[in-house]
């Protein structure tokens, strides 16, 4: 037997191996930590300018150049995660959806990356250019901050097309503006949101 120090003792030994051990002991017995209910992943990319949630129904006050005044009533469904429907009494446009662009089935797209001022596509019916990143917008449904704006333009033998589209975060389409000339003939049309919510 080696040399005890002083005031050593087999019963002081385990007091202190007690002592040392209670510690690491009391932290893995500690109850976790309570934490809330995961939040939801912000969408990103296109998806967050036009989220296409499916059963979401969006109402829109029209409105024309000569003063007629109506409500259009849109819901999108999500058949399938990379496609969706916009439903307008009872007709659906049916479009392709990815990480990276929302395009019409028929051709085009609705929204395309990259998501900046000057950025070019082609769209539904013409040359697609995103003019704004940072829109605000006053409309029946509220008021709403950083919207990308795009502008659809189109020449013919026809005439000419233009389209303003807004497209504001967590909503969708906002606002829509549509010019046309044909024949020497003007015509507008205008669709402001006044509410959106899920289907009941």
């Amino acid at each position: 037997m080696g040399i005890r120090p002083f005031g050593y003792t087999p019963r002081a030994a385990v007091s202190l191996v007690f002592v040392v051990a209670w510690p690491v002991v009391s932290a893995c017995l500690r109850a976790p930590e309570a934490t809330g209910p995961a939040e939801k992943p912000q969408p990103k990319g296109v998806h967050r300018y036009l989220p296409l949630e499916d059963k979401t129904v969006f109402s829109y006050e029209t409105s024309t150049e000569s003063g007629e005044r109506g409500l259009l009533i849109l819901e999108v469904r999500r058949p399938r995660t990379e496609h969706a429907e916009l439903v307008v009494a009872g007709r659906a446009r049916r479009l392709t959806v990815n990480a990276h662009d929302i395009a019409h089935v028929t051709g085009g797209f609705l929204l395309k990356e990259p998501l900046v001022a000057g950025a070019t596509f082609k769209g539904d019916f013409g040359k697609v250019t995103i003019t704004n990143v940072a829109r605000s917008v006053t409309l029946p449904a509220g008021s709403y901050s950083g919207c990308l704006e795009t502008l659809e333009e189109a020449v013919t033998t026809e005439g000419e097309k233009r389209t303003t589209t807004v497209f504001c975060p967590g909503v969708g389409i906002a606002l829509r503006e549509t010019e046309a000339e044909q024949e020497g003939l003007r015509a507008s049309e205008r669709i402001a949101l006044k509410s959106f919510g899920p289907r009941f």
